[in-house]
C-alpha cells in the first residue's frame, strides 16, 4: 500500500514540477516503532502491540509535533500506518498547519472488550508513550481515529496528568486532541471532519458553477464522519444536498427520491442499525458505492474503490471522507472516466484543522465553560476559512497546470513540503 502511494507521489511530483528529493524524503519515515504493552485484562496481563509511524516533519523548529490519530482495529499494520501517516503529512501541508504526519494503532478488535478493559489498554499506551518521551505536546499528539473517540482521548489525558509529576510536561492538555469539551477539548471537534467536508463541497460546487443544483448524495459509512455529515445536511448552509443512500458495515438504505435524514437519525439512534428502516430499499454496504448519484462519499475505511470495481462507479463526483478509500490504481480509472475526485488529504482535513485549534489553545489561555457557544461559532468560522482557502488553492493549481483536482492537491502538498524542507536543511 505504501509503495503504491509513493509511486503515485512520484507521478504527481513530475506533473507539478516538484524536485525528486521531496519524494525521496517522503519515501522513508522518520521513525517506525513497535512497542509491547501489557495491561491487566480479566485478571492477568495480556500483551498488545502498539505500532506507530512518525512520517515526516518538515518544520525547521523543535516545537512542531507529529500529528495523527490512534486507531484500534484488527487490520492495523505498519504498512497501513506508513500510508496513513504520509497522508497526514500532505494534509498538514495543504492546510498549512505546523505539524508533521503520524499514525498509531493497535491491531485488535475493540468490540471484544468491555469499556473498562479498553480503558486499561488505552492507559497502558499513554503510560508507555509519556515515559518514553513520545507522547508530548512537542513530539507526538494523538487524536481520535477508527474505533477511538473523545472518551479514549480523555483516558490518555487523564493518565498523562497522573504521571506528570515524573515527566514535567509544561502543557499536559496539549498532549492529545479530540478531548471532551469539559476536559479542555474544543467545541466543534466532534463533527469537524464532516463539517469541513461539507464546507469544501459547497465551495467546490460554487467553483464549478453548480451552486444552483440539488445534487444527490450517497454516504458509505455511518460512523462519526458519515453520521455527522448526514446531520449537517439538515442545516440551512448545507441544505442543497439530497441524501438518497447511507450505509454502515451491516448494510444500508436507498431511496432515489431522498431519505428523511432527521427520521433516519432517530431510527438509527434507537435501533443501532439501519436494517428495517421503512420507506427505503435495503442495499449492501458495497452496493452504495455503485448507485446512480451525483456525489459519492466513501466514509468507511480504506480500499473500498479499487481497480477491480472502479469501472462500476456511477457517481459523477467522489469526495473521499475516509483516508485511502480509493486506491491509486482506482483513481487512474476514475480520472480516465472524467469522474471528479477530491482526495482525502483535502476532503477530510477538517478534523486536523480543529485539532490544531484545540492544541494551540491548550498551550495558552484556558477558556471558561460560559464561552463554549461563542467558541463553537468562532471555530466553525476558522474551519470554513481554512477549508475554503485550501480548496481555492487546489482549484487554481488544477486550472493552471491542467491537472485533476486530485493531482493538483498532491502536487501542491509536495510543493509546500519541499519549501519547508529547504528551510530545514
Amino acid at each position: 500500500m505504501f509503495e503504491e502511494r509513493l509511486a503515485q507521489l512520484e507521478e504527481y511530483a513530475k506533473l507539478g514540477g516538484v524536485a525528486k528529493e521531496v519524494v525521496e524524503e517522503m519515501s522513508v519515515p522518520d521513525s517506525v516503532v513497535v512497542i509491547k504493552i501489557r495491561p491487566k485484562i480479566r485478571g492477568k496481563q495480556q500483551p498488545f502491540s502498539l505500532m506507530g509511524v512518525l512520517h515526516c516533519n518538515p518544520h525547521p523548529t523543535g516545537v512542531r509535533p507529529y500529528k495523527g490519530g490512534l486507531r484500534f482495529h484488527p487490520g492495523v499494520t505498519v504498512d497501513l500506518l506508513k500510508t496513513l501517516a504520509l497522508d497526514m503529512t500532505e494534509k498538514s501541508a495543504l492546510t498549512e498547519l505546523p505539524f508533521g504526519g503520524a499514525k498509531f494503532g493497535v491491531p485488535f478488535d475493540p468490540k471484544q472488550y468491555q469499556e473498562e478493559e479498553l480503558r486499561e489498554i488505552t492507559e497502558a499506551i499513554a503510560e508507555r508513550g509519556v515515559l518514553m518521551g513520545l507522547l508530548d505536546p512537542d513530539q507526538y499528539v494523538p487524536g481520535p481515529d477508527l474505533n477511538t473517540n473523545s472518551k479514549t482521548m480523555f483516558w490518555i489525558y487523564n493518565k498523562v496528568a497522573e504521571l506528570n509529576a515524573k515527566v514535567r510536561l509544561p502543557n499536559v492538555a496539549a498532549c492529545v486532541t479530540g478531548k471532551p469539551v469539559e476536559y479542555d477539548g474544543c467545541p466543534g471537534r466532534e463533527d469537524a471532519t464532516a463539517r469541513g467536508l461539507a464546507i469544501l463541497l459547497n465551495k467546490l460546487l460554487d467553483l464549478l458553477s453548480l451552486a444552483e443544483s440539488r445534487p444527490t448524495v450517497a454516504i458509505q459509512g455511518f460512523g462519526n464522519v458519515g453520521m455527522n455529515l448526514a446531520a449537517a445536511m439538515l442545516e440551512e448552509e448545507f441544505s442543497r444536498y439530497r441524501v438518497v443512500a447511507v450505509s454502515d458495515v451491516h448494510g444500508g438504505v436507498y431511496n432515489s427520491e431522498g431519505l428523511n435524514i432527521k427520521d433516519l437519525l432517530e431510527y438509527y439512534q434507537t435501533n443501532k442499525s439501519l436494517a428495517g428502516y421503512p420507506g427505503a430499499l435495503a442495499v449492501s454496504n458495497k452496493q452504495v458505492l455503485f448507485l446512480p448519484v451525483d456525489i459519492l462519499i466513501p466514509a468507511a475505511i480504506e480500499n473500498q474503490i479499487t481497480e477491480n470495481n472502479a469501472g462500476e462507479v456511477q457517481a459523477r463526483m467522489i469526495v473521499e471522507a475516509a483516508n485511502e478509500a480509493v486506491t491509486p490504481k482506482a483513481q487512474v480509472i476514475l480520472d480516465n472516466r472524467q469522474i471528479t475526485f477530491v482526495p482525502g488529504i483535502a476532503a477530510n482535513a477538517g478534523g486536523v484543522v480543529v485539532s490544531y485549534i484545540e492544541w494551540s489553545r491548550n498551550r495558552g489561555m484556558r477558556r471558561h465553560t460560559v464561552d463554549i457557544n461563542e467558541d463553537r461559532i468562532w471555530v466553525r468560522c476558522e474551519l470554513k476559512k481554512i477549508m475554503e482557502n485550501m480548496l481555492a488553492a487546489i482549484f487554481s493549481r488544477s486550472r493552471q497546470l491542467k491537472l485533476s483536482l486530485a493531482q493538483s492537491a498532491h502536487a501542491l502538498a509536495l510543493e509546500r513540503i519541499g519549501k519547508q524542507l529547504a528551510v530545514k536543511y
